[in-house]
């Protein structure tokens, strides 16, 4: 693991805190802020703009539903397996329908 896994896995963490300490209250005057995971979030846009040949997502995934199944009332398990499709369902997507414009 290189700097940059780690501090991916290190702000998913804290993104995990704040996802279970603040924002249960922030949603108060808010309705729709109930309904974002900071995590999630995270991770679906990490698959979205990294480099097609890049891994980062993966474990992003990985360590985002470990975070997350952490604090959950489900199985073990199911916020990882969750963020492992969201991300094999995206990487399918942008490799079959999306076609990046090359420079080189």
């Amino acid at each position: 693991m290189n700097k940059k896994d780690l501090a991916i896995i290190a702000a998913l963490g804290f993104m995990g805190i704040i996802q279970v300490s603040f924002a249960p209250y922030l949603a108060m005057p808010w309705e729709w802020l109930s309904w974002v995971n900071l995590v999630d979030a995270a991770v679906v846009l990490i698959a979205l703009f990294e480099k097609r040949r890049n891994k980062m997502s993966w474990v992003a995934a990985f360590w985002g539903g470990i975070f997350l199944d952490m604090y959950s009332v489900r199985f073990f398990g199911f916020w990882t397996l969750i963020l492992i499709g969201v991300v094999a369902f995206v990487k399918v997507i942008l490799k079959k329908y999306v076609q990046l414009p090359s420079f080189w």
